[in-house]
C-alpha cells in the first residue's frame, strides 16, 4: 500500500513538474504573435571600430526583439532605395573613411543626398536609433538638425556611471542606474532637457548626455551613447537598446 502511495506521489510530482515547465516555456510576448516583423538596417564597423564586436553586441538586442536585421557595412549602401524596405535604421559607425590610404587625409563620407534619405526616412514614419555619436564627424546638413546633437570627443575609456534622467519614459523601462567601461562621449546636447532621458557621470564628475528622444514628422529617434565592449554587452544597455527599438517602432508608448 505504501508503494503504490509513493508510485502515486511520484506519477504527481513529475505531471507537477511537466506542467509547470510547459508554463515557463510558451512565450507569451507580443513579438512572437505574428510573422509580420519589422525590419532594421544596422550600417556598422569603421577603422577603429571592428564590425564585427559591434555585430556579436547588437545580435541579442534583435534576437529578442525578434526583428529581422540585415547588417551592412558599405556606406554607399545606405540610401534612399535601400531604405524603402525597412522600418528602423541603426548606424554604430565613423562618419570616416579613408579611400587613398589610412597615411592620407580621411573624407566624410555622408553625401547630402543620404542625410536627405535618412531625415525623409524619419519624418515617414521610421525609427532611427544611433549609437555613440559614430557618424557624428560628418558634414553640417541635415542629418545635425535631425540628431539634435553634436560630437564633443571623449576621454579614453574609463568606467563611469550611466543615470537614468527620465524614470517615467518608456526607454527606461526596467533600467536601473549602473557603471559600466566605456568611452564616455562628452556630448553637445541641444534639445531640450524633457527629451534627455540618460546622463552620463565619471568618478570625477564629468557629466554629458548619454540617451535622448525625440519624434520628427510621423518618425521617432533615440541616441545611446554606450557602443564600446564590454559596455554594448552590459545587462542595462542591452534592455536600453530593446527599449529604444520598441519605442521608434511604436510597440510602446
Amino acid at each position: 500500500m505504501k508503494r503504490r502511495i509513493a508510485t502515486l506521489g511520484l506519477i504527481l510530482s513529475v505531471l507537477l513538474i511537466l506542467g509547470t515547465s510547459g508554463l515557463v516555456a510558451q512565450n507569451t510576448s507580443s513579438v512572437y504573435q505574428t510573422a509580420k516583423r519589422p525590419r532594421a538596417l544596422a550600417l556598422i564597423g569603421d577603422r577603429y571600430h571592428s564590425p564585427t564586436y559591434i555585430r556579436d553586441g547588437l545580435a541579442p538586442a534583435f534576437l529578442r526583439e525578434n526583428l529581422p536585421v540585415t547588417f551592412i557595412e558599405n556606406v554607399q549602401a545606405l540610401n534612399a532605395d535601400s531604405l524603402k524596405d525597412f522600418q528602423l535604421l541603426v548606424i554604430l559607425r565613423d562618419g570616416m573613411n579613408w579611400p587613398d590610404g589610412y597615411e592620407k587625409e580621411p573624407v566624410k563620407w555622408m553625401t547630402e543626398a543620404q542625410q536627405q534619405a535618412i531625415w525623409d526616412f524619419v519624418h515617414n514614419g521610421g525609427g532611427f536609433l544611433p549609437l555613440q555619436l559614430k557618424a557624428f564627424t560628418l558634414p553640417a546638413g541635415l542629418y545635425y538638425k535631425l540628431f539634435g546633437g553634436d560630437y564633443g570627443g571623449h576621454p579614453e575609456p574609463a568606467v563611469f556611471t550611466i543615470r537614468v534622467e527620465d524614470k517615467n519614459h518608456p526607454v527606461t523601462a526596467v533600467v536601473e542606474d549602473y557603471e559600466i567601461y566605456d568611452e564616455q562621449h562628452m556630448v553637445k546636447y541641444y534639445l531640450d532637457r524633457e527629451h534627455q532621458v540618460l546622463r552620463s557621470i565619471a568618478r570625477e564628475n564629468k557629466a554629458a548626455a548619454a540617451g535622448w528622444r525625440r519624434e520628427m514628422g510621423k518618425g521617432r529617434l533615440v541616441y545611446l551613447s554606450m557602443g564600446q565592449t564590454p559596455g554594448l554587452q552590459h545587462l542595462m544597455t542591452q534592455r536600453l537598446i530593446r527599449n529604444a527599438m520598441r519605442w521608434c517602432l511604436r510597440s510602446i508608448d
